[in-house]
């Protein structure tokens, strides 16, 4: 299968070393130049739970180079998706199954506005804590699974397609008829370490040994539980608390990519994912308050790192 990359930061880096490592014709899609010129000329190494190669693959910043794929997989931050797909414009095909995996609530709603709405599927990826070592060296911590669906429903001869590509190159698949579920599970993971790691500057570990820092998370997480409660969503386990707690306990050295995000000085997710709580709270008359707090507390961290740059503020004003 021909597959484009659409945002090959760490995750996309995953898909992309491990699919073409498979035998399909994969293109890498980004505007790290330093990153698409590593991987062009050395390859991609890809490390961690999957092993450790260094696969071949096309890269590029030029979408016309790639041509039209069949399956275009999403994978940039939720922020970047507007103009990410549009630069990406040559790639994405009548035919094209535009998938989104990507972190957050309103991803797949951005994406029908920009394609075929017919075309566009939805997914989540759990378990992998991806983050990028160097340019053309990725790393991983785990691949629990890729879950996709049809954003419309159902299931489609055109998904069990897709399902079968990530099969082949290793990745362990559900396909579900109704993605929300999914989306809304794996929701409570981020929204109970993102911002509260990105606020603290500890790792997951830490975080769930610090009562005051847990505490915030559990609060972020009952607020999201209570929103899909009243959306009518059903969650794919029975104690969210329970289920958080034993997430985190498999990634104690994971740093969520917010927290990455933040030390490196770059604008976070903070708003389609604790945001996107608040904002569907709204529309619920579901109470946010701890979500819309984090909302607050990293958009003044990131507006503080816009001024003075990411660590000390300590300059004249």
């Amino acid at each position: 299968m021909k597959i484009g990359i659409i945002g090959a930061g760490a995750m996309g880096s995953v898909y992309a070393g491990l699919m073409a490592d498979a035998g399909h014709e994969v293109w890498m899609f980004d505007n790290w130049a330093e990153h698409i010129a590593t991987v062009k000329t050395k390859g991609l190494r890809v490390e961690g739970a999957s092993g450790d190669r260094t696969v071949r693959t096309n890269a590029t910043s030029d979408a016309n180079e790639a041509g039209v794929c069949e399956l275009a997989i999403v994978a940039t931050k939720a922020m970047h998706t507007k103009s990410a797909v549009e630069a990406a414009r040559p790639m994405i095909g009548s035919r094209t199954a535009v998938l989104t995996l990507q972190n957050g609530l309103g991803n797949v709603e951005r994406i029908q506005e920009l394609v075929d709405p017919s075309n566009v599927l939805c997914g989540i990826a759990g378990g992998f804590g991806a983050s990028m070592v160097a340019p053309g060296h990725v790393h991983h911590n785990g691949m629990e699974a890729i879950n996709i669906a049809e954003a419309s429903g159902g299931i489609s001869d055109r998904i069990e397609v897709v399902a079968n590509a990530w099969r082949e190159s290793g990745f362990s698949v559900g396909v579900y008829e109704d993605i929300w579920p999914v989306v809304w599970s794996k929701l409570m993971a981020n929204i109970a370490v993102s911002a509260t790691c990105a606020l603290t500057g500890m790792r997951v570990g830490q975080v769930l040994k610090n009562e005051w820092a847990w505490g915030l998370s559990l609060d972020c997480v009952r607020e999201a539980v209570a929103c899909a409660k009243a959306k009518g969503i059903t969650l794919l386990y029975d104690d969210p608390i329970a289920w958080v707690h034993d997430f985190t306990t498999k990634i104690p050295d994971a740093r969520p990519s917010m927290y990455q995000d933040i030390q490196a000085g770059r604008v976070s997710e903070i708003g389609s994912i604790h945001g996107g709580v608040v904002e569907e709270g709204r529309k619920l008359n579901v109470p946010t308050p701890t979500c819309e707090f984090m909302v607050r507390a990293v958009t003044a961290l990131q507006e503080k790192n816009r001024v003075f740059g990411p660590g000390s503020a300590h300059k004249a004003l």
